[in-house]
């Protein structure tokens, strides 16, 4: 649910018509001749606007085998089902008005003049005191009760994955970039690299499950009059906590980090030594530290954690800078010098979480 518009659909657009069809037959009118209508940038297909029966809505199709959205459907209703059983008064979410598994299609409210805390961080507008505030909403979420989730049995999120660890299957690397196969090569013939994440999943099998989102990024809170709403929850399920607070450290790192690179002498023609990106990640580091610290500690208002879950938050957010670098991979000829950089930091991270937790700022703030 980004502010970042694409093209406006076209009226004789397949995706359109489709759309307006499923919307029609919800009886919330449709988008046809709208003037608000719009595209939105992600992995799915997505489309907002206010119907001619004045519905702000924002439909989503979900991309990829039908079996595998389904799925993913079936989780985010089940999280809008545990929201109106057990209310968490400060955990807010576009309410879904609609679903098809057999078309891929959900259709929710539309969130009005809202902005991500991804833009936010991009426009350097995200407070120390919002950040808590997002940690806030993460504990809510947490809070929700978790047994149900356990009862209707695990859907293990892609990545990091054990077996494409030890090998890509033959339609994965027939469809993966050169950059994308290096990457993978990295990852593979790194022996510690490779058991430390095998040893983080493991550790993740073993933590206490909570009600977690497990796609968890800057990109799914919407910020709008001053309430966070959470969004995305197809990937919702019983998991280790680590990994939501671990996406969102993570993608705050990584985009300080890229930022201070961008921002040092953006005039600058000839890549950066070494030596001048080890200074550049440095600042970026530093530069996230209190925002990471305010969200951590927004978090533990809400959930009390000790060391071994701030340790699984670090693994899970140097992670999150390999998975920016195979993000980056599928649109890239050849992986760029300071992403291949920051993902050696999340390396480190990985093989020695615990050296970590002081830098990042995953420790309590001082009475």
């Amino acid at each position: 649910m980004s502010t970042l518009s694409a093209p406006v659909p076209a009226a004789d657009d397949t995706r359109f018509q489709e759309v307006n069809a499923f919307l029609v037959s919800l009886g919330l009118g449709t988008l046809a001749g709208q003037p608000d209508r719009k595209y939105l940038p992600g992995r799915n297909t997505n489309m907002s606007g206010t119907t001619d029966t004045g519905q702000g809505v924002f439909v989503k199709k979900l991309e990829g085998p039908q079996q595998v959205a389904e799925t993913r459907i079936q989780q985010c209703l089940a999280f809008e089902q545990l929201l109106q059983q057990y209310p968490e008064p400060q955990l807010f979410s576009p309410r879904c008005l609609g679903s098809e598994l057999g078309s891929q299609l959900m259709v929710f409210e539309l969130v009005e003049d809202a902005v991500t805390a991804a833009d936010l961080v991009k426009d350097h507008g995200l407070t120390n005191s919002l950040a808590r505030s997002l940690g806030n909403t993460v504990g809510h979420l947490h809070n929700l009760p978790v047994d149900q989730l356990r009862q209707s049995g695990p859907s293990t999120p892609l990545l990091p994955s054990a077996e494409l660890l030890d090998g890509l299957p033959v339609a994965l690397f027939e469809a993966s970039s050169a950059a994308e196969l290096q990457v993978w090569s990295l990852l593979q013939n790194d022996v510690a690299l490779a058991d430390a994440l095998r040893a983080l999943l493991e550790r993740e099998r073993q933590a206490e499950p909570v009600a977690a989102h497990c796609d968890l990024r800057l990109d799914q809170f919407l910020i709008a009059s001053g309430r966070i709403h959470l969004t995305d929850l197809e990937e919702f399920q019983a998991g280790d906590a680590a990994r939501d607070l671990g996406g969102v450290v993570g993608d705050l790192l990584h985009r300080a980090v890229l930022d201070a690179a961008t921002s040092e002498d953006p005039d600058r023609d000839a890549a950066p030594s070494r030596e001048q990106m080890l200074t550049q990640i440095t600042s970026g580091i530093r530069l996230a530290r209190p925002t990471i610290q305010a969200f951590w500690n927004g978090y533990l208002e809400q959930r009390p954690a000790g060391s071994a879950l701030a340790a699984r938050v670090v693994a899970f957010a140097g992670w999150h800078l390999l998975d920016r670098l195979l993000a980056g991979a599928r649109t890239a000829p050849r992986l760029a010098a300071l992403p291949r950089a920051a993902a050696g930091i999340g390396r480190r991270a990985l093989l020695t979480p615990d050296k970590f937790i002081l830098t990042l700022g995953l420790v309590e703030d001082l009475a």
